[in-house]
């Protein structure tokens, strides 16, 4: 140990050269540090504080609000839009209509057959055949696409009719 003293005793000013050189050297890192901080404090302060001085977590707050606000109308739209569905499904809205001469004696294609029913097929045919001194209007239901009662060819073209604008639509 005594050596060790002996040591830097004799070469003190090597050594006070040696530290002052390191002093130097740490008070620049010290110096850079310090510059380094303040530009980063500065953009903390420019991120936390908005165009209109509201502060970083006022606008996340706001923001979290907003999202929410946003979640409960998406939610309620998915809802609507689920019982639209559903009512779509069984609203009467394939169509088929086949106007034709029911009688070789009047022209004007006034007589008709009319298909209309829902995506399961359920509805009915209306018929309509106007003659020179009556008029006559029938209906048939429709279960499935099919009817209980027999259909003229007027009426079964309506249905296909009907089956190939359904087609088009899906």
């Amino acid at each position: 140990m005594a050596t060790i003293f002996d040591t830097l005793r004799d070469n003190s000013g090597s050594v006070l050269s040696l530290l002052i050189g390191l002093n130097l050297i740490l008070g620049g890192f010290l110096v850079r540090l310090t510059l380094s901080v303040g530009k980063s404090q500065a953009r903390m302060r420019k991120l936390l504080s908005g165009a209109q001085g509201a502060d970083l977590e006022s606008v996340l707050v706001e923001h979290g609000q907003k999202r929410e606000e946003l979640q409960l109308q998406v939610k309620s739209l998915e809802t609507r839009v689920e019982t639209l569905e559903r009512k779509l499904q069984r609203s009467k809205r394939h169509v088929g209509l086949v106007r034709y001469d029911a009688f070789e004696d009047i022209g004007g294609l006034q007589s008709f057959a009319m298909a209309v029913y829902d995506d399961n097929g359920d509805g009915a045919v209306l018929s309509s055949i106007i003659g020179r001194a009556e008029g006559r209007v029938y209906g048939k239901p429709l279960m499935a696409g099919k009817s209980d009662r027999n259909l003229t060819n007027e009426e079964q073209q309506a249905i296909e009719l009907a089956v190939n604008a359904q087609s088009k639509t899906k």
